[in-house]
């Protein structure tokens, strides 16, 4: 694999792989000629995608001769209607692979004087093995130094095993989190009047074998803010980096309300421990602030954490703790007496999030209808009845118009 962002790649990059001999492996593969569209053709193509996203991810370059392995001539394509040629072969991937991967991306790299390169960009897949299945043929693939080779039947076991086992995985490191928040092993000393614990997990974090160096913080560090909260406090720490702050309201000295922890791996933790403060002996919480700031830290976190090279997908989790007797605010007025919240600690559903979304509300609504649930409502009322956000247009967070 090219060890660049895919939209970073340019024609340099391309030069710099003939120049140096980068031979094939288990993270390229290079190919004179783009997929034909005779079905054998399209079972290699498909077998070729198929193998990456089983395997550790990587790149196909269409346009480039090899030799044994070894580029030695950028041969380029020739006439390549660039809009109807992607459409054809995100059409074969999306039709002719089960599951579908998640995350594919392809770029053509112009500025080559024999013509555009075709990248294609798959990423590990998290939800396979993934299974080439074109008309009366099915096949699992996956890679080694050699290229593709067919699952034998103990490797399909293994594969099966660790895509069954991830879920798992993803769920006690939440809950290990959730339990230091709880015992009150924070990176900073928090008040307690009522906890919002967010996670954004990359899947590919449980690889392990990839961390973000602490060099790589200083230009992003803004962007990891805590949720609602523009705080001075920042520091890289044992586990990546760490920004935290603000009082709580008539609390005591020393504590504060909030963290955002980026560890190493990617994975993301953000605190807010002021989420139903005392007002006029009410615990309250305004539901639109509370909507419309998680969608604004989601997308602020998203799309810091996409700029440092870590890959989708995401699991998207929220929890909100030391919440029992509080309720959600609202200024409807068939909706100003709503039953509070009847239990301590709201484990919320999760998110998948495999590519960049269009409409990020309508991807996280699935958190908030779970809440609005636990004060009797069957959703929630920023949405109108077709699923959209209806409360106006947020900074920087993608949405689709509505009409």
């Amino acid at each position: 694999m090219i060890p660049k962002r895919l939209e970073d790649i340019v024609a340099a990059d391309i030069l710099h792989v003939i120049s140096n001999s980068v031979r094939e492996n288990r993270t390229v593969e290079y190919k004179r000629d783009l997929p034909g569209t005779a079905d054998s053709d399209k079972k290699e193509f498909l077998g070729d995608v198929s193998s990456f996203a089983n395997a550790s991810g990587g790149d196909v370059l269409y346009g480039i001769r090899a030799v044994d392995g070894v580029p030695v001539e950028i041969a380029g394509i020739a006439n390549l209607n660039e809009d109807a040629e992607l459409l054809r072969l995100e059409a074969i991937i999306r039709g002719g692979l089960d599951p579908r991967i998640p995350g594919v991306r392809l770029k053509v790299i112009n500025g080559l004087s024999p013509g555009p390169v075709l990248l294609i960009r798959v990423p590990k897949s998290w939800a396979g093995p993934h299974m080439v299945s074109f008309k009366d043929w099915s096949r699992f693939y996956s890679r080694s130094s050699a290229g593709k080779t067919l699952l034998d039947t103990a490797e399909l076991r293994s594969a099966f095993g660790l895509s069954a086992e991830l879920p798992g995985r993803v769920r006690a490191w939440r809950d290990d989190r959730l339990a230091k928040v709880l015992a009150g092993e924070t990176p900073t000393p928090l008040t307690k009047s009522g906890t919002l614990v967010l996670h954004i997990i990359p899947l590919a974090s449980f690889n392990e074998q990839r961390w973000i160096p602490a060099v790589s913080w200083q230009g992003h560090s803004n962007a990891f803010q805590p949720i609602n909260e523009s705080v001075s406090n920042r520091r890289i720490n044992l586990d990546g980096f760490l920004t935290h702050g603000g009082r709580p309201y008539d609390g005591p000295a020393g504590l504060e309300t909030c963290y955002c922890q980026v560890f190493s791996t990617g994975r993301l933790e953000a605190v807010n421990a002021d989420l139903v403060p005392d007002w006029n002996g009410k615990k309250v919480m305004p539901s639109l602030d509370f909507e419309m700031t998680i969608l604004i830290a989601i997308a602020r976190y998203m799309k810091a954490l996409i700029q440092l090279d870590v890959q989708l997908p995401f699991l998207i989790t929220m929890s909100m703790l030391g919440v029992r007797g509080a309720a959600l605010a609202t200024q409807q007025s068939a909706r100003e007496n709503l039953p509070p919240f009847d239990r301590d600690n709201l484990i919320l559903p999760d998110v998948l999030i495999s590519e960049p979304p269009t409409d990020l509300p309508s991807a996280i609504k699935p958190i908030f209808d779970a809440v609005w649930n636990a004060c009797g409502v069957p959703q929630s009322i920023n949405f109108g009845p077709d699923g959209r956000w209806n409360r106006g247009v947020l900074p920087d967070v993608p949405m689709e118009k509505t009409t």
